[in-house]
């Protein structure tokens, strides 16, 4: 989350809305899980009479918060020209990547609630799902990260103008100009 505020801050100082709108949609599931598991508006323990409704409601709230923010990410571009019409709004690399990454999250929480239903109404012992549910969403966070990064230093390059480097000396001209 730090780095995500550090990577906003940085966007909007050197107006960049592009980053910015795609920060704010990346960490936007982190503040609503936060909201609604942080704050104990859920309970995350359950006795073992009540796993199945409890893990339903954790799981399907993942799902629906995941499922939520999928559309303004797929639309961000049309949604960020009509927000900010002046500023520049362009496609990056990330609006083909991002929401692949968001879809695969999508995927894990539905079959993690799948395999909730199998476990705990069926009495299934199968817990693959359950258990690498965070690290999916340790590798989706990860992805994301390494976008955005990617993303702003890029923009950095373009807005200071900086020279992309080269192991040619000054003094041997290139044949392609």
């Amino acid at each position: 989350m730090a780095v995500g505020l550090l990577v906003l801050f940085l966007s909007i100082r050197i107006d960049e809305v592009n980053i910015a709108t795609i920060v704010v949609l990346i960490f936007l599931p982190t503040l609503f899980e936060f909201l609604i598991f942080g704050l104990g508006l859920v309970e995350l323990s359950s006795s073992h009479g009540d796993r199945l409704v409890q893990n339903s409601i954790i799981y399907g709230i993942h799902f629906a918060i995941d499922l939520a923010v999928l559309v303004p990410l797929t639309y961000r571009v049309e949604l960020s020209k009509k927000l900010f019409p002046v500023a520049k709004v362009k496609y990056t690399f990330a609006d083909s990547m991002l929401p692949w990454v968001q879809i695969i999250a999508i995927a894990m929480s539905f079959f993690t609630l799948i395999e909730n239903y199998f476990r705990n109404a069926k009495g299934y012992d199968i817990t693959f799902f359950f258990y690498s549910y965070s690290i999916v969403g340790y590798l989706k966070y990860s992805f994301a990260v390494g976008i955005i990064t990617v993303l702003l230093g890029m923009a950095y390059k373009e807005f200071y103008g900086f020279k992309t480097p080269t192991l040619l000396s000054k003094d041997v001209k290139r044949s392609n100009k």
